[in-house]
This record gives structure tokens, C-alpha cells and sequence, in this order.
């Protein structure tokens, strides 16, 4: 296939766009995701609102991944039927865009092939026990189905591989930042035994609670990881959490945005001097002169408008490259 998508790249880039859909679907079908992550990979990459109802359920996801109030469709809108009484379709007004047709031709075969495993398969059960549109007793019944009993549950976020190497309950899931694996845990487990061969594994661990709101803070952590910090526990952040998840769909705070237009030497040193608290031990880390360390400092502290080295400054700068983080 990747050979294929290379020869026709050369000779018909909209040809090689469509098999890149193909691909991408048979990928969700293959990691047997759920249906609302069908959803929101159709709606990710057709750049617009994308519902299903077959039914007894409906389902719509917008173009960034965040599932909506339910609806029906309507007859200006694309709509492909993905069995019986179920309809898959695209909220796009207008001309049709060149692969829109192709995405909803995979994703109707794709949902019509989830309602087939979906009474078999606990990858199922698992995005549902995450999700926080499922219903309480659809959720109790998910968690039913997946043995975990009573009491707290943490949810971790890491890469969709590799798989974790114990029982515990685990699926690939379509966000808005990527396939993520989503693996359920009891309270009290240790989420680095789960994968103890696994090298350079970035893992996300969401506050103990209910499913949804583990998952949702497992994934403010995961994008937070980092090759000096693989493993972030959202309990950690404290209030920081709060930031993450109120900025998750806004657009990017000034002080994040001022630290976007940074160079990346710029950025080093002022994550030198934020951590190491000294200009002298930040200058010491980054091999330079204490005074041209000084000296650039000055600089980027009347860029920014305060002075990270003041407790008020240090606050600010430290949820600024967070939320730049998470942007990224």
C-alpha cells in the first residue's frame, strides 16, 4: 500500500489522497475502535460535523474531535445508509469536497462492521466506560462487562503501541490529537508494570475516579510527557489541571502565544533559569557565560512583559509553556 500511495502521489495526488482515506480506515477498523471514534476520525479528516443514527442511538462529532448534541439529517447533506434504519452522513453545505465521498463510503462500511463486534468485543465496552456521553447504566453496564467492580478507576493514555502486557481491559481510541490507547486500571496499580519491556514509552495516568474523567485528564498528561519526563500522573499537575482542561478548544493564551514566537534557544534558556532557579546554575546546564545568559534574559523578559523569575513571573511562564505544550 505505502508503495502504491508513492507511485500515485507522482502520477494523481488526488488519487493518492483517496487510498491515504482508505488506508486510514481500514487502520480504525483494524484497532477495533468504537463507533464515536469512527466518528470523529471521519470528522478530523473531512474538516466537518459528522453524525450517525441508526435508530436507537444518534451520534454527531465536529470538525475538532468534540462530540455534540445529537441530531438528524437533513436532505442538503450527504448521507450514505450503513445498514438497516442506520445512516451515516457529513453536515457540509455546498459543493461537495473531493474526498467526501470516499470518507463516507468507508465510514458506513466501517460502523455497519462495529455494530457487528460489538456485542463480542471489549474494546467496545472500554470506550464506552470512557466516554462521557454514555448513559450511567450503559456505562455500569460497559464496566460490568469488563470486570472491574466497584471503586475508583484510573484510565492511562499512551501510544496505540505497544499493547499492555497484563489483562487489563485496554483499546485503541481516535481522538482529536491521534489514535491513543486507553487502558483501565484499579486504584493502587502500578500503570510501568503494565509494559515493563517497553522502551521510551510515553504514558499518561489519570486522576483515580469515574472512567470519563480519568481519561480526559490521562490525556491532558500524555501530550504533557516528554523525553526527560515519560511518565506524567495528572494527580501531579494540582490546579494546573484545571488550566489544561478549561484552554482544551480555546485559542491560545497570549502568554502561550508570545512563547510560540520564541526561538528555540530563546526557549531553552528560559526553561534553564524557570527550573534551575539561578542564572548562574542556568548558565552552568546550558554551557554558557553567566552574563550573556544575563544579558538574554533581559531581553526576552521585556518580549514577554514580566520577569519569570518573580513568584508571580515563574507561575505565568509555567502555565504559558504548558498550554504551548498542549497546543503543540
Amino acid at each position: 500500500m505505502q508503495d502504491l500511495l508513492g507511485r500515485l502521489t507522482a502520477l494523481d495526488p488526488d488519487a493518492s489522497e483517496t487510498l491515504k482515506v482508505v488506508s486510514y480506515f481500514d487502520a480504525l477498523v483494524a484497532r477495533s475502535v468504537g463507533m464515536e471514534s469512527m466518528l470523529r476520525g471521519a470528522a478530523l479528516l473531512s474538516g466537518a460535523t459528522v453524525g450517525h443514527s441508526d435508530g436507537r442511538q444518534a451520534m454527531r462529532v465536529r470538525a475538532d474531535g468534540v462530540r455534540i448534541e445529537p441530531g438528524d439529517v437533513s436532505d442538503r447533506w450527504p448521507a450514505r445508509a450503513s445498514g438497516p434504519d442506520a445512516v451515516a452522513w457529513i453536515e457540509r453545505d455546498g459543493d461537495l469536497h473531493t474526498n467526501d465521498a470516499m470518507i463516507l463510503e468507508r465510514l458506513a462500511l466501517a460502523l455497519g462492521i462495529i455494530r457487528a463486534r460489538r456485542t463480542i468485543g471489549p474494546e467496545s465496552a472500554v470506550e464506552l466506560a470512557i466516554s462521557a456521553y454514555t448513559g450511567v447504566q450503559e456505562r455500569e453496564g460497559a464496566l460490568a462487562r469488563l470486570r472491574l467492580g466497584d471503586g475508583p478507576l484510573v484510565v492511562l493514555a499512551s501510544p496505540p503501541d505497544p499493547s499492555p502486557s497484563s489483562q487489563h481491559p485496554s483499546a485503541v481510541v481516535a481522538t482529536s490529537h491521534g489514535l491513543t490507547r486507553a487502558t483501565i486500571v484499579r486504584q493502587g496499580s502500578d500503570p510501568l508494570l503494565l509494559w515493563p519491556a517497553a522502551a521510551d514509552l510515553r504514558l499518561g495516568v489519570g486522576v483515580p475516579g469515574l472512567a470519563p474523567a480519568s481519561w480526559s485528564s490521562a490525556l491532558i498528561a500524555v501530550r504533557l510527557t516528554s523525553a526527560s519526563a515519560p511518565v506524567i500522573d495528572a494527580t501531579d499537575l494540582g490546579a494546573a489541571l484545571i488550566v489544561a482542561e478549561a484552554a482544551e478548544g480555546r485559542p491560545l493564551h497570549p502568554d502561550a502565544e508570545a512563547l510560540s514566537s520564541l526561538d528555540p534557544r530563546s526557549l531553552a534558556l528560559l526553561d534553564a533559569v524557570v527550573e534551575e532557579q539561578s542564572v548562574r546554575a542556568a548558565a552552568s546546564r546550558l554551557g554558557r557565560h553567566h552574563s550573556s545568559v544575563q544579558e538574554k534574559l533581559t531581553a526576552l523578559t521585556d518580549v514577554l512583559g514580566y520577569d519569570p523569575r518573580t513568584s508571580r513571573g515563574h507561575t505565568r511562564y509555567t502555565l504559558a509553556r504548558m498550554l504551548l505544550t498542549l497546543a503543540g
